[in-house]
């Protein structure tokens, strides 16, 4: 099918499946039967939806060059950042308040941060109901425009917060949740839970909370990780699955992917 690129806006060969979460960033839910378990939850009820064989995918939204090139390149470099211990530097630290972290250093500004900005990119694109609440507006053609021109932004343009609670044996990490927004002491932002991860993007720059600033990926190549307390892991979790109609993947039969930050986990 021959349509307009929603990355380059060029008429083309569109892709007739286009991944909005990277195939990678699945790995840890096959089980041995390379599938995925699909749950549903609404107010806390549990209900199996079947299995899937690959992730959530939209048809006809990018060309080849785009979609397999331009993002791909990207993400094959985040899945050596997050997965094969790509980092040269890689530390368990304690902040000043108490926060326990993971620090990574040498990672390459550009490639990862605009990793991150296609996540936002591709799910506001897509049409699948999954990643309905996911709108970005104005941000959108902003957004589309750093991606296509590999500009990265600066360090407070459009930031991503990263934690994760892959370090509590308790917490399901074998879950992909529907990305969610919510705004909130005029903080617009979109949270992303997938695999353990909680990927929080930033849209308004004024009203960043001082103390995340010194955790986003900034220009040296430098980013911390936060580990969440038991506490702040169930809040997230069950603002993400239990509250609103949710689809999540999650199987316990394949053994877990070492990924670079779960390596460093206490």
């Amino acid at each position: 099918m021959v349509g307009k690129c929603r990355l380059c806006c060029e008429e083309r060969e569109l892709c007739k499946q286009s991944h909005i979460i990277p195939n990678f960033m699945y790995q840890d839910l096959f089980d041995g039967k390379n599938r995925m378990q699909v749950i549903k939850s609404r107010a806390g009820t549990i209900k199996q939806g079947g299995y899937r064989q690959t992730g959530e995918f939209d048809s006809y939204i990018l060309c080849s060059p785009c979609d397999n090139e331009k993002l791909g390149r990207l993400d094959r470099y985040a899945s050596l950042i997050l997965y094969d211990g790509h980092p040269k530097i890689l530390q368990n630290r304690t902040s000043s308040k108490g926060m326990n972290y993971t620090y990574c250093a040498e990672v390459d500004y550009a490639q990862f941060k605009l990793f991150l900005l296609s996540l936002l990119f591709r799910a506001s694109i897509s049409n699948r109901p999954l990643f309905r609440e996911v709108q970005l507006g104005p941000h959108e053609e902003r957004i589309r425009q750093m991606l296509f021109n590999g500009d990265p932004g600066d360090q407070l343009q459009y930031p991503c917060l990263i934690m994760t609670y892959l370090h509590l044996r308790d917490y399901p990490g074998k879950v992909i949740a529907q990305p969610s927004w919510s705004m909130g002491g005029g903080r617009h932002v979109y949270t992303f839970l997938i695999s353990g991860m909680i990927y929080l993007f930033f849209i308004s720059q004024d009203v960043i909370p001082p103390e995340s600033k010194d955790f986003f990926l900034n220009p040296k190549g430098e980013i911390k990780i936060i580990h969440l307390t038991p506490q702040l892991a169930r809040k997230a979790l069950g603002s993400m699955i239990d509250i609103k109609l949710k689809w999540v993947t999650i199987t316990a039969a394949s053994p877990p992917v070492r990924r670079a930050v779960g390596l460093h986990m206490n």
